[in-house]
């Protein structure tokens, strides 16, 4: 990815911000019991939780709530804005999820809501977990979870939607390239500002990885011990298939 598209992505996500503070913080709320009980006994009470890909804090809320030690990373200043705010118990670092380092370790790194989706190519993917790696304790976990080709083929070929809520509303549409394995979120959102409108417009790009990319991503990382399932209300934790939509990972260095 160039500079500039670095940079514009960078825009996008601030952007984006105040939308997603407002829409989307069911996920993380949602699914920490599942991440809790993925994690074990690896994450003692009060263990060190790293928060990979933040977004505006509602899982580190969650989290800290739960009286976990919690470290959100998040490359997108717009976003920790709101995860200071969502989130005031945790510490929070702006950072490039391919290049940072810490000196702390932690006992669990988290990442959640297909963050990861959002990483255009597997030599960035590597570094990621090259990363992840160097940060964890000697019995720490990563867990994750990644978006499959069953999920793109469903939901983002022609999706269309048009939201309308007190003081703004959004339109979203999906564009998905299979040739690319990629799918492009435009989003259009109207926010009132006084007796004007604000219009921002944001894309935001994400492509999938097959289960055999993302494990051998991570074994050249150096993590090695590697546990994938699928999850629903209904049938509990399961192994994935073809017709899997979420893939959540579970990964040890030893």
């Amino acid at each position: 990815m160039s500079h500039d598209s670095v940079m514009k992505l960078h825009a996008d996500y601030d952007n984006f911000a105040w939308l997603y503070n407002q829409e989307w913080t069911y996920f993380a709320e949602n699914i920490f019991p599942l991440y809790k009980h993925l994690a074990g006994d690896a994450l003692p009470k009060g263990g060190q939780v790293l928060d990979l890909c933040c977004g505006t804090g509602q899982l580190a809320k969650t989290l800290t709530e739960n009286g976990y030690k919690v470290t959100g990373l998040d490359i997108s200043a717009g976003q920790l804005r709101y995860a200071r705010k969502n989130a005031p118990g945790a510490r929070f670092i702006r950072a490039d999820a391919r290049s940072f380092t810490l000196k702390q370790k932690f006992n669990a790194v988290f990442c959640t809501f297909d963050a990861l989706n959002h990483i255009m190519n597997i030599e960035d993917l590597v570094r990621i977990f090259k990363n992840v790696s160097a940060c964890l304790a000697g019995n720490g976990i990563f867990v994750f979870d990644m978006t499959t080709k069953k999920e793109f083929e469903k939901n983002m070929r022609g999706h269309k939607e048009i939201t309308e809520k007190p003081g703004y509303f959004y339109t979203l549409q999906i564009e998905y390239y299979p040739e690319k394995r990629l799918g492009e979120f435009h989003c259009t959102l109207f926010r009132q500002a006084g007796k004007s409108w604000k219009r921002t417009d944001v894309v935001i790009p994400e492509i999938y990885y097959s289960e055999h990319q993302v494990r051998s991503a991570l074994k050249k990382a150096g993590i090695l011990k590697i546990f994938t399932c699928a999850a629903d209300p209904q049938n509990g934790i399961y192994p994935p298939d073809k017709n899997t939509r979420r893939i959540f990972y579970w990964a040890r260095k030893e």
